[in-house]
């Protein structure tokens, strides 16, 4: 069993990490006409020329390349003559860059690009949300090489996953440190969210106010037992996914910084980590743009007046920043953890009606209750200034 690493587009990523068990990296352009699962201003700009030296520069590894086309949704732009012209432009450079795959969410593009562009190998996202024995076979017999299983779902769900192995012969991928709540209600919106936000002729421009991760952020602040309610992976249980025949364990996210990304290789490389779990996860303090104040970024991205009060923006950041290290998961105390919740049947019962994971989060989880005490009445004063529509208003609007 391989990873499947992001690229931040560093230059020194490629040559400061462990790749004794690394596949390959997968990563594209901050912004492009199909638009992905990161909005621009999370990911790191690069530009063509740079992209095609650092294919290059995996490629002397041994390693591959993955391209990302996993928006959820296009505007229905794909079925017209100019996306389609734009569509083999963006494809045909990539082609020419050696690109070895490409990640998408949309049947249509399987189909098209089967017929079109043989030589890429196929990946379907997570974001195509493949959680049953049905879809995983659809999408083989669209003849796609590897599935991207709906991590939200699965991956606390070792019979499933085992028969979906039984079920297709096409290799098989988990998100192993997302840490998306447990059968989270805002994943499609989330993820239309950062589609449009990372397409290059979109009405928003890059533009995105992050509701969905501001109240994902809330429900676990408020409940930190929804910390192990999670979807990730400890470095420790790769053994049980690997005799389940999975192929590949996929890390995110593309912004996080080099240290970032050294960590969480060395820790799934070496399938063992002591520390804070939620080390292994995406943390804003981690992403390279996160903390970026230049002119041009701001602008680009958040000068928007028309749009939202651009003078209540920095309560947003200011948001996140107030809840970091607030929670410490005490991982080496969780051996065990996956397999007690096997006989739980989860997908059956509402959480509050099984008190398993509290009593485990009692043990393992410490909360900084100083912080969290200043945090959450940030995030609920955010909160109600998203739904009432005050975020969006000048004072002589009123």
């Amino acid at each position: 069993m391989k990873l499947t690493v992001p690229h931040n587009w560093q230059s020194d990523l490629v040559d400061s990490i462990d790749l004794s068990c690394v596949d390959g990296f997968y990563g594209k352009l901050d912004t492009d006409i199909l638009g992905g699962g990161r909005s621009s201003n999370l990911c790191t700009p690069v530009s063509r020329r740079m992209f095609e030296k650092e294919i290059a520069k995996i490629h002397k590894k041994g390693l591959k390349f993955n391209y990302l086309i996993n928006s959820i949704c296009l505007d229905n732009q794909e079925l017209s003559r100019s996306m389609q012209r734009q569509l083999r432009e963006l494809l045909d450079w990539l082609e020419d860059s050696s690109v070895d795959s490409v990640t998408l969410t949309l049947p249509y593009l399987s189909g098209f690009m089967k017929r079109n562009y043989p030589n890429f190998k196929l990946v379907v996202s997570t974001m195509a949300q493949i959680d049953t024995i049905d879809k995983a076979k659809f999408w083989e017999e669209m003849g796609v090489d590897t599935i991207t299983l709906y991590e939200v779902n699965v991956n606390r769900d070792l019979k499933l996953l085992e028969s979906i192995r039984k079920a297709v012969k096409c290799r098989l991928q988990l998100i192993a440190n997302n840490g998306c709540l447990h059968n989270c209600p805002f994943t499609i919106y989330h993820s239309l969210l950062s589609s449009h936000a990372s397409q290059k002729s979109h009405i928003s421009k890059g533009f995105i106010l992050e509701f969905y991760r501001v109240m994902c952020s809330y429900m676990r602040l408020k409940d930190p037992v929804n910390f192990l309610r999670a979807d990730w992976i400890r470095p420790e249980d790769l053994s049980i996914y690997e005799d389940l025949g999975i192929d590949f364990i996929k890390i995110v996210n593309r912004g996080i910084s080099t240290d970032g990304l050294r960590l969480m290789v060395k820790a799934y490389t070496e399938r063992e980590y002591d520390g804070n779990l939620l080390d292994l996860l995406p943390k804003s303090s981690r992403n390279i743009n996160f903390k970026k104040t230049g002119l041009r970024y701001l602008f680009r991205f958040f000068f928007h007046p028309r749009l939202v009060n651009i003078f209540k923006l920095p309560r947003i950041r200011e948001s996140f920043s107030a809840i970091e290290d607030c929670v410490y998961i005490d991982n080496k105390k969780l051996d065990g953890f996956l397999f007690s919740l096997q006989d739980k049947n989860c997908s059956l019962r509402l959480c509050s009606d099984c008190y398993w994971c509290k009593g485990i989060a009692d043990k393992v989880v410490r909360i900084d209750e100083k912080k969290i005490s200043k945090a959450i009445p940030k995030m609920e004063e955010l909160l109600e200034e998203f739904i009432s529509g005050k975020l969006f208003q000048y004072p002589l609007d009123l």
